[in-house]
């Protein structure tokens, strides 16, 4: 899914609303919605430490994992359930 197709689903929906991600694994994933921000992370040189850039992802709330990223390029589909 490209970074424009995944705003364009989630631009109207409210922070927190709960979603259905289906993966190209075919894992569906429910989730929350945590941020409307879709943008990649550029690389960051912190003096011995380096932090890679981090690819366009979905910025979403779990269960039991928090709040993490997941990857747009792993998701087929974003469905709005509630």
């Amino acid at each position: 899914m490209t970074e424009k197709d995944a705003h364009a689903i989630i631009k109207e929906l409210p922070i927190g609303a709960k979603l259905q991600l289906i993966k190209k694994t075919g894992e569906i994933v429910d989730v929350q919605l945590a941020n409307h921000d879709t943008s990649k992370i550029a690389k960051k040189q912190y003096d011995d430490l380096t932090i890679p850039e981090l690819p366009p992802a979905l910025i979403v709330q779990g269960q039991r994992m928090g709040t993490y990223r997941i990857a747009l390029e792993d998701i087929v589909k974003i469905s709005h359930v509630g």
